[in-house]
């Protein structure tokens, strides 16, 4: 089989993973966290382990880390939770589906209006064009950390200092990135990453997670 599809799903996976998702059936299949006895504690204690490996890989708090279905989730999440009635937010014009029709829905749900900042393959192009469309209300700007469709990345560290010059929250989506680019939250000061666990991780599909940054919080997303 030639399998060309990797920027969708990793395949194959390595034998580490299949050996340790295999193990982890047979021997953490219990309620982590809602349990006094010995398996329920044991697996409480390997969920927080990957948090902090998690939290290592991207320089977050392990605190922070928080394990979603894929990044889709991880991303309505993190946009709903960030944004209030009559804002405004910036996406670029390479965001996955995810991130476009999430942003729409806001729209037509809570008054909110967004812009799209056009990509440009001059890196400080695409920031002066975020940088133009900012206004008063902006309070949140999202874009993607590299596309799979055009097979080019956005520079994340330059929108990040424009986002935190301005006060403005910064979402990555980081679901082609994470695994593939160096990825520092603190650094490029990304106030909340998403990402997959299935492409660049090389994790089992159904997995992500979402890593924040200190002091951000969210509106709930689910009851």
């Amino acid at each position: 089989m030639i399998y060309l599809d990797n920027s969708a799903t990793t395949y194959p996976k390595p034998v580490s993973v299949v050996s340790a998702a295999n193990f982890a059936v047979k021997n953490y299949s219990f309620n982590s966290g809602r349990g006094g006895y010995n398996a329920s504690v044991k697996a409480a204690e390997k969920i927080f382990s990957v948090r902090e490996k998690l939290a290592d890989f991207v320089n977050a708090s392990a605190e922070n880390i928080v394990f979603t279905h894929n990044c889709t989730v991880a991303l309505n999440m993190a946009i709903k939770g960030s944004v209030n009635r009559g804002e405004h937010i910036i996406i670029s014009s390479l965001e996955h589906n995810a991130v476009s029709r999430c942003v729409y829905a806001l729209k037509e749900q809570k008054n909110v209006s967004f812009s799209i900042a056009e990509y440009s393959y001059d890196d400080n192009q695409t920031v002066e064009n975020f940088k133009r469309l900012i206004r008063p209300e902006t309070s949140l700007i999202v874009c993607t950390m590299a596309s799979n469709v055009f097979g080019c990345a956005l520079p994340v560290a330059k929108i990040g200092r424009l986002a935190k010059e301005h006060n403005i929250r910064l979402i990555v989506d980081g679901a082609q990135g994470v695994g593939i680019f160096d990825t520092d939250i603190k650094r490029d000061n990304i106030d909340i990453l998403c990402a997959a666990g299935h492409k660049g991780l090389y994790g089992t599909l159904s997995t992500g997670f979402m890593a924040g940054g200190e002091g951000v919080t969210l509106n709930t997303f689910i009851e």
